[in-house]
């Protein structure tokens, strides 16, 4: 690519559509109570609007990577932004609960679609040696949406009609939608990178789809209601299926034919290690987003809008420092910035496992701005530098497996909230003591990433970029 700078509108164009896409992930969250009485269903039904959403996302994801080297990235988002369109309009005009359910499935495999097919495309736009600026943008977007998307939800909430959560969709959805039309058209190349004649490993497709949905659904559930026979038998053949892709995949690739994901990806020196820290990051951004408002409302009585004060608080801290430590890791790497962020994150989860009882408001906001300032340094320079990691033909495989670990991740820590919650009266300690824990995690991890040399970059083992 001969652009010497950052195209960017049409970053902020791509930018914008995973920015949709992220929010309706959780702007409905604060929702859940208008939608059971316009509905007159009890709550645990309604709620299936939310888990029917990430579940919808979570079933995309496996086939992503080969759906974009078969149509190319460009085709597959507006695809996936017409799918999201349909399911946005759709749902405003839902009658009943098993409606509304159904057309939140068909917006999450358009938002599941949209989301990480962004992120391809913005890694296609990143001219040479500014993947750290792209992907520091793109990864704030990802990361302070859900931070945006209760307090969005609650103003739409104002209006007195919960349709207004999705309706808003469609104007934005289609002015993103011509954006990135009109700016990726001459940018990129949009061929499809399958080889010819090449046939679709469906059975591994397969394997991987109902086994990360099975892991998934026994997850979020355990974590709502416990667990039960059909949770624990789910979560199991889950783990089975996803057990048994790894000597599938490995026959597939004797016999000359790609598989559904390449293994052999994971192996590669730092893409690994990119992909446990962004695992963890998924873990403690859900970890905060989802126990803070609960914290808020039983430490200080607040409820609405104010429970969001110190989401809002680790949101600041994000914005500021995910697009800055991308920019900074196109020179130094990946390695030293997120071991600086996770001793920041490290400091600040023991600070509040210390001292959230005694604490007055004012010192946790602070708190927790610096907490997502450290934060945001180890998640957008690891996904910067696992894309600096992959050839342009490797780059939608690698945005699957970097989504999949990240919602993985944040179905695991929903599940510990759920769970601590029930056996501990100090249920907030133990959380924070196991982000505290994660960070140390983050910080062995970070010595197996990318850092730059020079021109070089280079990883915490001997250099080795084939996938063979």
């Amino acid at each position: 690519m001969t652009v010497k700078e950052v195209p960017r509108s049409a970053l902020a164009a791509v930018a914008t559509a995973a920015l949709l896409a992220v929010l309706d992930g959780t702007v409905v969250a604060v929702a859940l109570d208008s939608l059971a009485d316009s509905f007159d269903a009890r709550l645990d039904q309604v709620v299936w609007v939310t888990i029917a959403y990430l579940l919808a996302v979570a079933s995309v994801l496996p086939v992503l990577s080969y759906l974009t080297s078969r149509f190319g990235p460009r085709a597959l988002f507006v695809t996936g932004m017409l799918i999201f369109l349909a399911g946005s309009g759709l749902t405003a005009l839902s009658w009943s609960v098993p409606a509304l359910i159904g057309f939140r499935v068909v917006q999450g495999i358009g938002g599941g679609i949209v989301e990480p097919t962004a992120m391809t495309l913005a890694a296609g736009l990143a001219p040479e040696g500014q993947m750290g600026r792209v992907m520091g943008v793109m990864s704030m977007i990802v990361n302070v949406a859900p931070v945006l998307g209760p307090l969005v939800g609650g103003l739409l909430l104002q209006t007195g009609h919960w349709q207004w959560i999705f309706v808003v969709n469609l104007p934005l959805g289609l002015l993103v939608l011509g954006a990135v039309l009109r700016v990726t058209r001459a940018r990129m190349e949009d061929a499809p990178q399958a080889r010819a004649g090449s046939v679709a490993d469906v059975r591994g497709l397969l394997m991987l789809t109902a086994g990360f949905v099975g892991v998934l659904f026994a997850l979020n559930r355990s974590g709502e209601s416990g667990l039960s026979p059909v949770v624990v038998l789910t979560g199991v053949v889950g783990v089975l299926l996803l057990a048994a892709y790894a000597p599938h995949a490995a026959r597939v690739t004797r016999a000359g034919r790609p598989p559904a994901f390449d293994l052999r990806l994971l192996a590669r020196p730092g893409f690994g290690a990119s992909m446990g820290v962004m695992g963890l990051v998924g873990l403690v951004m859900f970890i905060q987003l989802t126990s803070l408002p609960l914290f808020a409302a039983q430490r200080f009585g607040v409820s609405g809008l104010e429970q969001g004060v110190l989401v809002s608080a680790l949101g600041i801290g994000l914005l500021v420092s995910m697009s800055a430590s991308g920019r900074l890791s196109d020179s130094i790497g990946a390695r030293p910035l997120v071991a600086g962020g996770a001793v920041v994150t490290l400091a600040g989860a023991l600070v509040f496992v210390a001292g959230h009882d005694q604490l007055p408001p004012t010192v946790l906001y602070v708190l927790f701005v610096v907490v997502g300032l450290g934060f945001g340094a180890t998640a957008a320079p690891t996904v910067a530098g696992a894309f600096r990691l992959l050839g342009p033909g490797e780059q939608a495989a690698g945005t699957t497996a970097l989504f999949m670990t990240v919602q993985f991740g944040a179905s695991v820590g929903v599940t510990l909230l759920g769970l601590l919650r029930t056996v501990s009266p100090d249920w907030v300690s133990w959380l924070f003591l196991i982000v505290a824990g994660a960070q140390l995690i983050v910080l062995a991890l970070a010595t197996r990433l990318a850092v730059r040399q020079g021109a070089v970059l280079t990883s915490g083992q001997p250099p080795h970029f084939s996938s063979s």
